[in-house]
């Protein structure tokens, strides 16, 4: 069920409805319902159901399983009087290992799945290729997996939350309803945001009450996030897609335009899913992780990915780089901990040779960065007014923008030969060259200048920590009525026609 469809705003209204209505204390009954009938109509299959499922209950077995171990070791230590000797410490150290073992088998099982559904068809193809080099007849047959919607999202929430118990961060949810309330919650199950369980969880469960200027506020994020998506997103599908589909007619600067414009579709498609799931989840009561800060202002490499898709970012911080050792750790082992990171950032996003490199090249970016720190500290010493000016401010976010443009081209096509086809291209001249204004329809032109506009102003916004939707309020109510019909308007008039186009990131 696509965000931007009517069928998503009838369900909406039935369920904004049956939630203020129904007694305080059966509310989250009406989310949990509203999950389990949202994920069915997003599926393509009803057995999609099915993984969503086991891993939920894998992970809520696995942390009431370790909450129970440590139960004991505690039962066992207040009956000591917290005095343990050389026995009483071999048996807190086998406490320790059935945790750890409880944890690993619970990961293995859950991770599994995506694994196993998301990259088998990834290593058999390559085992192939392998094979037939060296002239074999034997080819292996790879399952055809359709990927479950949301699972690379409900597989890191679910093991956020086992690791956070693991850590006893907090108690095991008792109440497993609860628990798939969490792992299933319609607004972030497609695309995101990954939302710690400690932060959304009271709220969930918590009664609400109808609030008219929360989920007024919550309605121009959502109008904000359909712009996004409809005028500009899909707007520009077709442009990108012409050259992508046709690189042999493309080159020089049309290519350089069309990943500039895919830099824009890709944000304002991701945004814009956002804002929609934010807005959504706002007028029922309840905040959802923010997944964007204006990451095309972004100074270096390091501060756009603090900026852009922040909860996947923090998920990888907290359970993967800062197990590790992080940044405390030597030279050495830091640059393994940033690639191990990149690496699984890369895989995580899709099952292709193109991910592994994006993801290899962002960690080698932000190596040579650090290694290169005395080099900058050396520089900022000898200018300290030019690195203070607008001037130097603007060519650093010129510069770290070039770098995720470049990022772009393995992103952007499904194989690497396109990927480096279209870059050679870029660099390339021919008088028979197509150009994108081609594919550009007036409507689409506008379409881009509006949400260039847009984009910038709200990103500008936000740099200066201006909430523009509280400003929008203390508008005169008569302008502020004008403003509503005409952007309703443009969206009506400028939205790319036809079906309504799926998210960008329901793919990974």
């Amino acid at each position: 069920m696509v965000f931007t469809t009517s069928k998503y705003l009838m369900f909406f209204i039935v369920i904004f409805l049956l939630y203020y209505l129904v007694p305080k204390k059966t509310q989250w009954i009406v989310l949990l319902m509203a999950n389990i009938y949202f994920y069915l109509c997003a599926c393509t299959s009803i057995w999609h159901m099915i993984f969503i499922v086991l891993a939920s209950i894998i992970t809520y077995c696995g942390a009431l399983i370790l909450e129970k171990i440590e139960n004991q070791r505690h039962r066992y230590i207040k009956e000591k009087n917290n005095n343990l000797n050389d026995e009483e410490k071999i048996y807190n150290t086998n406490i320790d290992k059935k945790r750890r073992f409880i944890l690993t088998i619970s990961i293995i099982l859950t991770l599994g799945m995506l694994v196993i559904i998301k990259y088998t068809g990834f290593v058999f193809e390559n085992v192939n290729i392998i094979i037939n080099k060296v002239n074999s007849d034997f080819k292996f047959i790879a399952p055809n997996f359709i990927l479950p919607l949301g699972i690379s999202f409900y597989t890191f929430m679910s093991l956020g939350y086992l690791i956070d118990v693991y850590k006893k961060e907090y108690r095991a949810e008792k109440n497993y309803f609860k628990y798939f309330l969490y792992i299933s919650y319609f607004p972030h199950i497609l695309q995101g945001p990954i939302d710690k369980y400690k932060e959304l969880s009271s709220q969930l469960s918590k009664e609400k009450y109808f609030d008219y200027e929360n989920c007024v506020t919550a309605l121009y994020r959502i109008i904000i996030g359909v712009l996004k998506k409809m005028v500009i997103a899909d707007n520009l599908s077709a442009v990108i897609s012409g050259v992508t589909e046709n690189l042999n007619q493309y080159y020089g600067i049309n290519i350089f335009i069309t990943i500039v414009l895919y830099a824009i579709q890709l944000y304002a498609d991701f945004s814009g899913y956002m804002d929609i799931a934010i807005g959504s989840s706002k007028m029922l009561g309840i905040k959802i992780a923010e997944n964007f800060n204006a990451p095309y202002f972004s100074k270096t490499v390091s501060e756009f990915w603090r900026r852009w898709h922040i909860s996947l970012g923090r998920w990888f911080r907290d359970y993967i780089y800062i197990p590790l050792g992080g940044n405390r750790v030597s030279k050495i082992k830091w640059i393994r901990n940033i690639f191990v990171v990149w690496l699984l950032t890369g895989i995580w996003h899709g099952s292709t040779w193109n991910f592994l490199i994006w993801g290899l090249y962002y960690g080698t970016i932000l190596v040579i960065s650090k290694l290169l720190t005395p080099v900058y500290n050396k520089f900022y010493e000898n200018f300290p007014k030019l690195i203070k000016s607008k001037v130097y401010t603007l060519f650093q976010i010129c510069r770290t923008f070039g770098i995720v443009l470049i990022g772009y081209f393995v992103f952007s096509v499904d194989t690497l030969t396109k990927s480096i086809q279209m870059f050679k291209n870029m660099f390339l001249f021919s008088k028979e060259s197509l150009t994108v204004r081609a594919l550009t329809t007036r409507e689409c032109k506008i379409s881009l200048l509006i949400g260039v506009v847009v984009l910038f102003v709200l990103d500008l916004c936000t740099l200066n920590n201006i909430d523009i939707y509280e400003k929008f309020r203390k508008v005169p109510t008569t302008l502020r009525w004008f403003i509503y019909v005409i952007g309703i308007s443009v969206i009506a008039i400028l939205s790319a026609g036809g079906t309504a186009q799926e998210f960008l990131y329901f793919q990974f």
